[in-house]
This record gives structure tokens, C-alpha cells and sequence, in this order.
């Protein structure tokens, strides 16, 4: 089974790591992950991580506050 991963584009990792662009960040709020999520992964490196479950499933919900 494949382990897949995501990145996102959200202000708080540009803030935390110090990078700077010039595409127009977005902050996410309220974000919960399906159980397939490695959540260690994540809060240290912001990156979802997850080895997808059999059939059809949401893997996150957010907000966006813009």
C-alpha cells in the first residue's frame, strides 16, 4: 500500500519556517483529519502523510478565515 503525501501552501508554515513568496497564502482554521493521518508528521513538518483506507472517505475538513 502506497504512503502518500501532501503539502500545503498555508500561512502558518511560511511563518514558522521564515520563507517568504510572492503567491498569496491562505490560513487554514479548524482543520481535522480522518484516523489515516500521521498527525506527528504534520504538526512538525505540516506535511499530511497518510496511507489511504479502502473506499471512498473525507480526509480533511478546514476553514478558511478569507
Amino acid at each position: 500500500m502506497p504512503t502518500l503525501k501532501l503539502g500545503l501552501n498555508d500561512k502558518l508554515l511560511f511563518d514558522l519556517s521564515g520563507k517568504t513568496t510572492k503567491s498569496k497564502l491562505v490560513e487554514i482554521d479548524d482543520v481535522a483529519f480522518h484516523e489515516c493521518v500521521n498527525l506527528d508528521k504534520f504538526e512538525s513538518e505540516r506535511v499530511i502523510t497518510f496511507i489511504p483506507p479502502d473506499g471512498k472517505f473525507d480526509l480533511m475538513s478546514y476553514r478558511l478565515s478569507t
